[in-house]
């Protein structure tokens, strides 16, 4: 008969009968918590016939005795190994890797079945806590992190493994304590000697110097500056993160314009959305970034610089770790606003025009200091008339507003008036059909607007006005007789024409020949005669 003892136990119990009276019991997977004293008990039962209700009898205990108990010892045989710790690769400062090797060598009197099991600890040079588990290493190889290393394991700074059948590896600054165990008792405990591993601890540091590269004088200039970063005690992959902040002065609020994190992408601060085109951050070198802002305006006067971030890792696919931080010094942008200056001027192809001829003003206009773009610019455009030369009582004659709208003013006169846009600044008065009332002094007046680029609004200037040109109509005599005399001749000429027409007709009908009738001898006298 086999059994396997008590629930959860690796012991198994074996009871047979090698004999007449004679039973053996064996037992394996004895430990030292089995020594003690055993004895056996023994009952003897005979069967009595006719008592069962079936009438087939019963057995019937008669008698009972136990053996003198027998002290048993279990002696434990423990496993034994040797333990060495070394380091494969040392820090010599900050964020450099390490990887120490734990060998466990000569090993002997492992159970079968038996396995290693390995766990690090960390013990902190004088004044700091320990030990602290930093991993476990069970014998199947499933690895356990402790408490407060759980994000540095995912994070792959760390990592536990299995060598060889007797080494285990971790890549990291600490040392190790392997376990023996069977499949699932742990048999004995050895700690190997502490090994100690330090560095210099240098501060990782950051220098960053901000230089202006292209200056705005004037608004609407583009304003560059570029923030070259030198460390000290970095190791390993490094990148940036960059911010471009600036300050009104020294007592307002900082801004963030944008930034630039350690893969390269951009973020906008607080700017306005229409003017991001105007931003650009790039990286220019290993180590420098330039800033640039296109079309400064009024708002963005003031002081500049770069807060630089330092991040460190030790493979490619491990994560940013943040190792310093420094702030480079300030660049001004500062700039007056002046506005660009004009300047007006009138002219007119003819001083004097015949009746029913054109007469063309011109009203140009010239710019000076900064320049608007095309697009930027526009005029409101009036000219004036007065009938006498140097006088002060003036009537408009006809407007162009900004948006090129004309407004024509009602004249007393058979003539009419246009506007001619003929190129960005100059404009051109055309009066046709000239009349005499149209001869007098002209001159132009004109606003300009422009998009100002310290700004970004539409900038009414100050109004201009030209010179005055004298406009003559000619009064020409045979113009002026030509048209009477020759109605004059041509009504003389019909009425003469008709005059002897109307003779020659009366002539005919008055005139005309009639036959001789002979005086009768009556005495009664002809009426017609009389």
């Amino acid at each position: 008969m086999t059994s396997s003892g008590t629930p959860g136990s690796h012991r198994e119990a074996n009871l047979e009968k090698t004999g007449v009276g004679e039973y053996r019991l064996g037992v394996k997977g004895l430990t030292g918590e089995d020594g003690g004293l055993y004895r056996c008990r023994v009952r003897a039962f005979v069967k009595k016939e006719g008592l069962s209700a079936g009438g087939g009898g019963r057995w019937q205990m008669t008698a009972e005795k136990s053996s003198t108990p027998v002290t048993v010892k279990v002696s434990e045989i423990k496993p034994n190994f040797t333990l060495s710790l070394k380091a494969t690769q040392k820090p010599s400062r900050a964020s450099e890797p390490t990887e120490l090797v734990c060998n466990v060598t000569d090993i002997t009197r492992l159970p079968p079945g038996g396995r290693l099991a390995v766990s690090w600890e960390h013990v902190g040079l004088p004044g700091n806590d320990g030990p602290h588990q930093i991993g476990y290493l069970d014998g199947n190889g499933n690895v356990f992190p402790g408490k407060d290393y759980d994000d540095t394991l995912k994070k792959g700074l760390m990592s536990l493994s299995r060598m060889l059948p007797s080494a285990s590896v971790k890549t990291s600054e600490y040392r190790s304590s392997p376990l023996t165990v069977d499949a699932s008792v742990k048999t004995s405990e050895y700690r190997s000697s502490p090994l100690t591993v330090e560095w210099d601890t240098k501060t990782p540091a950051l220098n960053v110097a901000a230089k202006r590269i292209r200056e705005a004088s004037v608004g609407g200039a583009t304003f560059e500056m570029s923030c070259t970063v030198t460390t000290e005690n970095l190791a390993g992959w490094t990148s940036y993160a960059v911010t471009v902040e600036s300050q009104d002065d020294l007592k307002s609020n900082v801004r963030t314009v944008m930034s630039l994190n350690p893969d390269n992408e951009v973020q906008y601060g607080e700017t306005d959305p229409n003017r991001r085109d105007n931003l650009v951050l790039t990286k220019s070198g290993p180590a420098e970034f330039r800033f640039r802002l296109a079309g400064v305006q009024l708002s963005d006067r003031g002081f500049y610089w770069c807060n630089v971030t330092a991040f460190t890792k030790q493979q490619l696919e491990q994560t940013w770790t943040r190792a310093a931080q420094s702030q480079s010094n300030t660049v001004k942008i500062d700039f007056q606003e002046n506005g660009p200056s004009f300047a007006i001027a009138i002219r007119s192809d003819a001083s004097s025009v015949y009746p029913w001829e054109t007469a063309k003003i011109e009203c140009s206009l010239s710019i000076s200091g900064s320049s608007p773009k095309t697009d930027d610019l526009s005029y409101e455009v009036s000219w004036f008339f007065t009938r006498l030369r140097g006088g002060q009582l003036t009537a408009r004659v006809a407007t162009l507003d900004r948006f090129g709208v004309v407004r024509k003013v009602h004249r007393n006169s058979s003539s009419d008036v246009s506007i001619e846009r003929r190129d960005t600044n100059s404009y051109q008065l055309n009066i046709y059909g000239t009349q005499d009332r149209d001869s007098g002094e002209y001159h132009c007046m004109a606003t300009p607007w422009y998009l100002s680029a310290s700004t970004g609004a539409w900038t009414e200037a100050g109004e201009l006005t030209s010179g005055r040109v004298f406009i003559s109509v000619k009064f020409a005599v045979w113009d002026s007789l030509k048209f009477p005399l020759l109605y004059g001749a041509a009504a003389s000429l019909g009425v003469g024409l008709f005059s002897v027409l109307l003779g020659l007709l009366c002539a005919h009908c008055c005139c005309r020949n009639t036959t001789h009738t002979p005086r009768s001898h009556n005495k009664l006298m002809n009426f017609g005669m009389d």
